[in-house]
């Protein structure tokens, strides 16, 4: 048996049930709540809602939907991640009628699954996740005669942290665009 399989488990449920977990470590650091939504959001192609809880800035408890996207294959290509998302996902994300902000998140991590979490060698507490999460919003984009796949190119300048994740509510709290 390879590093990358577990006898008993897919590989692609692990990939999202680390990428889910992976961004609500990167919520609760920011102070926010993120729920999983259940199967039928799931296949409206919302993953995760994140919510501020309360107040931000006059605003009651923005909030911002997910699509989640994981990935151990080599993307990068110069300053992007080059993802390749289903056309039905894309036209969701691209879809300018929704009320609450949807933006995509694609988690990257590494083909063997042994990198995906490491304690520190020291004798402290750290404990090191080995993804990262890239963000992009895709609403008013351009519709695409593409049939299976459009390629998005996520700048690598928007990785995804506790404090671009602040960022992103305060502009959604001021009803910015993203």
């Amino acid at each position: 048996m390879n590093q990358t399989q577990h006898e008993g488990s897919d590989l692609n449920l692990r990939k999202e049930a680390l990428s889910y977990a992976y961004i609500d470590c990167i919520a609760t650091t920011a102070g926010y709540e993120c729920q999983t939504k259940r199967r039928v959001m799931d296949n409206a192609g919302i993953d995760l809602t994140i919510e501020v809880p309360g107040e931000m800035l006059a605003c009651l408890s923005p909030k911002v939907d997910v699509q989640v996207k994981c990935t151990s294959s080599d993307c990068i290509n110069g300053d992007f991640i080059h993802f390749n998302l289903e056309v039905r996902n894309y036209d969701r994300l691209i879809d300018t009628r929704s009320i609450i902000p949807l933006i995509l998140i694609v988690v990257l991590v590494s083909k063997n699954t042994t990198d995906w979490i490491k304690n520190s060698a020291n004798d402290d507490i750290s404990t090191r996740l080995g993804a990262g999460a890239y963000w992009i919003s895709l609403k008013g984009e351009q519709s695409t005669d593409n049939t299976n796949t459009k390629t998005i190119k996520i700048p690598l300048s928007h990785r995804l942290s506790p404090e671009v994740l602040q960022e992103i509510m305060r502009k959604i709290a001021q009803r910015e665009d993203l």
